[in-house]
């Protein structure tokens, strides 16, 4: 009698935490829309913050509202819990580790340099903190895609014939990653691609060796190729989102990968895409490899919790690390800041703010407006205009538009009329610096596109 009259209790505070979960969930799916909404009006019109700070904005957002889809549409046992909001432990280390990861692969494109960053905040403690705020959005991401995938049923019943994973196996795959990586630092023009696969290649038999269940080839190895199917679709679907996402922001990346410059979607060139599956992949290796080494918090199993003092080392160490490319991003891949009228070479800086310009606005105006509010000439004021725009085209910055001036190159027209070549060594004559020719093809091919239009 006391049994049977304990179950309705028992099942009416379970519905009570299934309908509460429930409601956490939809109130994370809208705010996550709302935010990706607000985010991307005020972009599209120029407001700040969300015209610079557009794309931590709209991947915050996406990211609530993604964990929101997660425990809405979970499998037994795991529909009403979140990926991310259920375990704060969870999601610090996994934020912070994004960060660190992904500072990884800037290091290497010190050498591969086939991206770069423009119109970044002047101040440099504001820079490096959305730095790493952006940054750490790229593990929740992979993570969240596949687990929507999972809670769509994506891949569940495929399986295939079972992978033998022998030592053998495994110290290949090792050899492989590293020859893989050496190609790539000793001939990035031409192997560059690999780098999306050399990282996995050479950790993941360390995590198959310490923990199997949390390798992918302990699943191939069982035929069940479920999580690195969702990976792989998963990398591609949220590859799309970062490009969609960066393409109108102001603060961006912009990419000059050899050979690959002419046809692109939004900032990346078509066949670039096929790199976001395996980086996923890369991803997902990475974070076991911290979970079994005991510095990373798991979702839902225990932590292998590594000792206090080895913690506290990787910490350190992690936190240096990410200082030092901090400190090389600075030379090596930031190629311009915020673009202020003041930093603009002959423009009136108060007059213009006062009527409510900035150098975006500026660029944009007509001359004639302008004229009319600075009670100048026409002529003059097209010369503010020409010069805003220059500024503004392709990230080429403040700094870079007083180079130009001073090489004859005074309006968007004069750039286009350039030959990439001749001007990177212009400007590196002006500058005393080393500049890669492929930012200049940027701006001229931007400046080509600007007048053709």
């Amino acid at each position: 009698m006391d049994a049977q009259a304990g179950v309705p209790g028992a099942y009416g505070r379970t519905t009570a935490r299934q309908t509460e979960s429930t409601s956490a969930a939809w109130i994370a799916v809208t705010l996550g829309v709302v935010v990706v909404a607000i985010a991307t009006a005020g972009m599209l019109r120029g407001r700040e913050p969300f015209a610079s700070w557009y794309y931590i904005f709209v991947w915050y957002g996406t990211l609530v509202a993604a964990d929101g889809v997660v425990a809405l549409t979970g499998g037994a046992g795991e529909r009403g819990r979140f990926l991310l909001l259920d375990r704060p432990a969870h999601a610090l280390t996994v934020l912070g580790w994004s960060a660190v990861i992904w500072f990884f692969y800037e290091l290497l494109n010190f050498r591969l340099q086939n991206w770069y960053y423009v119109f970044l905040p002047n101040h440099a403690g504001v820079r490096w903190s959305g730095t790493v705020l952006s940054f750490a959005t790229v593990l929740p991401a992979v993570f969240l895609s596949m687990a929507v995938l999972r809670g769509l049923g994506v891949a569940r019943d495929v399986r295939w014939r079972p992978l033998r994973v022998t030592p053998r196996l495994l110290t290949r795959m090792q050899i492989a990653g590293i020859g893989m990586m050496l190609l790539v630092l000793v001939w990035p023009r031409y192997f560059f691609p690999l780098v999306w696969g050399a990282t996995t290649f050479f950790v993941e038999p360390i995590v198959y060796r310490k923990e199997p269940r949390r390798s992918l080839l302990g699943d191939l190895a069982e035929g069940r190729p479920t999580r690195l199917l969702r990976l792989l679709f998963g990398g591609a679907a949220i590859g799309l989102l970062w490009e969609l996402y960066n393409v109108r922001a102001r603060m961006k990346w912009i990419y000059t990968v050899p050979g690959l410059e002419d046809v692109k979607l939004f900032e990346m060139p078509v066949l670039g895409f096929f790199g976001f599956p395996p980086f996923a992949v890369e991803c997902f290796v990475l974070w076991q490899a911290l979970v079994v080494a005991g510095v990373a918090v798991p979702r839902w199993s225990s932590a292998r919790s590594a000792p206090r003092r080895r913690r506290i080392l990787a910490a350190g160490a992690a936190v240096a690390f990410s200082i030092l490319v901090l400190v090389g991003m600075e030379a090596r891949t930031v190629s311009s800041l915020g673009v202020r009228l003041t930093d603009l070479p002959g423009v009136p800086a108060g007059t213009l703010q006062a009527a409510g310009f900035d150098a975006f606005s500026l660029a944009k105006a007509e001359s004639r407006d302008v004229a009319a509010v600075a009670n100048v000439a026409d002529r003059e004021a097209s010369v503010w205009v020409e010069t805003a725009r220059v500024a503004t085209l392709r990230g080429i910055g403040a700094e870079y538009v007083r180079v130009l001036r001073d090489l004859g190159i005074q309006s968007v027209a004069d750039l286009a009329a350039q030959d990439p070549a001749r001007l990177t060594s212009a400007v590196q004559q002006a500058t005393g610096r080393a500049m890669p020719e492929a930012r200049v093809r940027v701006w001229v091919r931007g400046a080509r596109h600007e007048t053709v239009e």
